[in-house]
């Protein structure tokens, strides 16, 4: 009986004790936090060991945690790599025509006819070994405008005529809403003004022997004609646009004399 009351007395004391410990600690550790004191001698902070990773250790951890960043940077560096690889590696025609005449069927039916011609009018420019004539169907009325996806194709418009490499263009009235031809095109008066066909900016084909070299079925619409873009600075330099236009002009006198009907003199 007095061993047990003996040992209640010893729990108690250590209770007591314990209760008092806690309390010199929390007053000790609120002393830590505030800054009061730099260290105590009866609380320890126990600090992680920081783990040392490995330099391959280190790639494979940022690579685990920034994997969709580098998976759309990859995708872009290699979009753009592309892209600049096509720039550098394809090799431009010596020649462009721009046909805005608003007709599938006649774009389909005389593009490679017209390509062909004008590859008789010029040489080597780009030096490859061989004459290359692109034509790049846009068409531009306001009734190709309001149909489905011609956003797409202004937007070409606006492009070729923000830059210098194309000059030569076959259009008729139904673009000049988009391209204003008095404004953007040469006048021809100055070259060809002993031709028929000369009208201001623009060299009608209606009447000439065109649509049969191209083995075009349909005579030509009265407004369908040809011009050449003046020279002005553009995205590209003016001197760049100058060179095209010296290759273009030359061409064009070859067709005039071709397809054109010199003015009876009195």
């Amino acid at each position: 009986m007095e061993e047990n009351q003996k040992k209640e007395e010893f729990t108690e004391q250590e209770r007591l004790a314990y209760e008092e410990q806690l309390k010199e600690d929390k007053k000790e550790l609120l002393k830590l936090k505030q800054g009061v004191i730099a260290e105590s001698s009866t609380i320890y902070e126990q600090h992680e060991e920081k783990k040392q990773y490995t330099f391959s250790e280190k790639i494979s951890n940022f690579i685990y945690h920034n994997k969709w960043w580098l998976g759309f940077a990859v995708f872009f560096a290699a979009m753009f790599g592309f892209l600049t690889w096509q720039v550098v590696t394809t090799v431009k025609p010596d020649m462009i025509i721009l046909l805005l005449v608003h007709d599938d069927f006649f774009n389909a039916a005389c593009s490679s006819g017209i390509e062909e011609l004008f590859e008789q009018y010029i040489d080597d420019v780009n030096g490859d070994g061989k004459v290359s004539v692109d034509v790049y169907y846009i068409p531009a009325s306001q009734e190709t405008a309001e149909r489905d996806g011609y956003t797409g194709d202004q937007t070409k418009l606006f492009a070729e005529f923000q830059i210098g490499e194309a000059v030569l263009v076959i259009s008729d009235d139904g673009a000049d809403e988009f391209i204003v031809p008095e404004h953007t095109l040469d006048d021809l008066e100055q070259y060809f003004s002993d031709y028929q066909e000369t009208e201001g900016v623009r060299f009608m084909l209606k009447d000439t022997e065109f649509a049969d070299r191209l083995e075009w079925d349909e005579p030509f619409d009265d407004d369908i004609y040809i011009g050449i873009r003046k020279v002005k600075k553009t995205m590209d330099s003016e001197a760049t646009m100058q060179k095209v236009y010296d290759v273009s002009l030359p061409a064009l006198e070859k067709f005039v004399q071709e397809f054109g009907h010199l003015k009876e003199t009195e």
